[in-house]
């Protein structure tokens, strides 16, 4: 065996500290690799920026036209009648909408018209064919909102003098809200 000689360290110098720093630097290895993303994920960052710049007017979607409906079917039509989906078969894109008995007729006798609006929005030959389907009317089961009554400024007079004596700024303010509607749900 050979003889073991002792090893002295002395302080680096900034030239050699500086050397030493370049070589590590020049021989350091490259960072892991990362995995891929998925294909779902490549297509969904590509799709989204697309789908926004597109807007809802050139949506495939029946779901995207229930904004635009109001527009496309008029107030009357639109109230009873909804867009159910898109098909396609021979080539044709045919737009299902389900309206109660008596209104899908008319609607029906007036798919020209329709169609014209819906082309007009969605753009040109988008939809060629309409396709009613017969469904139960609409009936909402919310009762008619009544109109909410202002309070009298005896009311008001009354609601002030009783918060007099809160001295809490903010519960001040949540109690005279609570108040105001306790006051105007009453008959």
């Amino acid at each position: 065996m050979a003889d073991k000689q002792a090893v002295t360290h002395r302080p680096l110098t900034p030239a050699e500290r500086a050397q030493i720093e370049r070589y590590l630097e020049a021989r350091r290895a490259r960072p892991q690799a990362r995995m891929l993303p998925s294909a779902g994920m490549a297509i969904n960052r590509v799709m989204r920026p697309l789908a926004k710049k597109g807007g809802q007017k050139r949506s495939s979607s029946a779901l995207a036209l229930a904004d635009i409906w109001p527009e496309i079917m008029g107030p009357r039509w639109s109230k009873i009648s909804s867009p159910v989906r898109f098909r396609a078969s021979n080539g044709e894109r045919t737009l299902v909408i389900s309206a109660p008995g008596p209104a899908a007729a008319m609607i029906l006798a007036a798919s020209g018209q329709i169609l014209q609006r819906l082309n007009t929005h969605l753009g040109a030959d988008h939809v060629q064919r309409l396709q009613i389907v017969q469904a139960t009317p609409k009936l909402s089961t919310e009762p008619p909102e009544k109109p909410q009554r202002g309070l009298t400024p005896s009311e008001e007079h009354a609601l002030h003098e009783g918060l007099t004596q809160v001295r809490n700024e903010r519960l001040k303010d949540v109690l005279g809200r609570l108040g105001r509607e306790v006051m105007r749900n009453q008959p």
